[in-house]
């Protein structure tokens, strides 16, 4: 699609692929998808553009930014949120935990909740940037996990990645640390770089009683039945990215199906290839599907 390429970070829009939930004072669940807004609109490069202005400057985005927030253009991103009863989660014809679908924003509309700025550019790329690390399962009380499968996976595969990459202690990093202060018994490991002796790294202790943090709100939900791995239930693949295509107007159609075209005609592609994305594509619009198979020079199969 068009917007598959950004002119740049600041003309860039953001969206959590996985499904959190919000969780009020009183233990009311709400699903949750987070979205980024840039307000300076969504811009992005065509095929032809992205080969010129790639070939000139391969890092054309990172100085881009880089430029704007040392010339005092802060790009700014608003923040908005998609909410959905935990308890209605069941009344779409698509499964709301499930990561290639979207939430419908004429249905589910999105609510302003924020704003961010970049004000500052890094003073060192090494320990700013490289040794920076993200978590899906770093969150503050009232924002939980959901039953999302991918998430279920991230959230405990991103921290022994980046054990792996930074070190046991990647948490004592000054970009990582939390900024307010913090105390836990953790102690010792590889590349430990601070003495701490007033308090001990085991419980029970009668030298250090531990106190347990504040308690808040979990997801007040009962399960019955039995455990089972299976794929999800309504899967319904074609309906969106169909409805996405009708989106667009005639010229972004084209170019669109060109692309499908330029990526089905290479050599290595095979007939039976062809017939399958034909086929993909008839599901999600009839006259997507009839166009490509024209261009393709083969018989649909619906």
């Amino acid at each position: 699609d068009d917007v598959g390429i950004p002119l740049n970070y600041r003309h860039m829009d953001g969206f959590g692929v996985n499904t959190y939930t919000l969780i009020s004072r009183d233990g009311k669940a709400h699903l949750v998808k987070f979205h980024w807004k840039p307000t300076c609109g969504v811009k992005c490069l065509l095929d032809d553009e992205a080969v010129t202005v790639g070939g000139t400057c391969h890092t054309h985005a990172t100085k881009d930014l880089t430029d704007s927030i040392a010339a005092g253009n802060y790009p700014e991103w608003k923040l908005f949120i998609q909410t959905i009863d935990a308890d209605h989660e069941d009344r779409f014809d698509f499964d709301p935990l499930d990561v290639t679908k979207t939430w419908p924003e004429d249905i589910i509309p999105l609510q302003p909740v924020g704003r961010m700025v970049l004000n500052k550019n890094i003073d060192n790329f090494f320990a700013e940037n490289e040794q920076l690390a993200f978590c899906p399962a770093v969150t503050v009380p009232g924002i939980h996990y959901s039953d999302d499968k991918l998430l279920q996976t991230r959230i405990f595969s991103y921290a022994d990645t980046q054990r792996h990459r930074l070190g046991p202690n990647y948490l004592m990093l000054p970009v990582n640390a939390p900024k307010c202060a913090h105390h836990n018994n953790h102690h010792d490991g590889l590349m430990n770089f601070i003495h701490r002796d007033e308090e001990v790294n085991y419980f029970p202790s009668r030298f250090d009683p531990t106190r347990h943090a504040e308690k808040y709100p979990m997801p007040p939900r009962v399960l019955s039945g039995c455990r089972e791995k299976c794929i999800i239930d309504k899967e319904n693949n074609f309906k969106q990215a169909g409805e996405r295509y009708r989106s667009f107007d005639p010229a972004r159609q084209d170019r669109f199906l060109q692309r499908w075209v330029d990526a089905l005609t290479d050599a290595r592609v095979t007939h039976e290839i062809q017939s399958i994305w034909v086929s993909y594509w008839s599901q999600c619009d009839a006259s997507l599907g009839q166009k490509l198979a024209s261009r393709l020079k083969i018989k649909p199969n619906m």
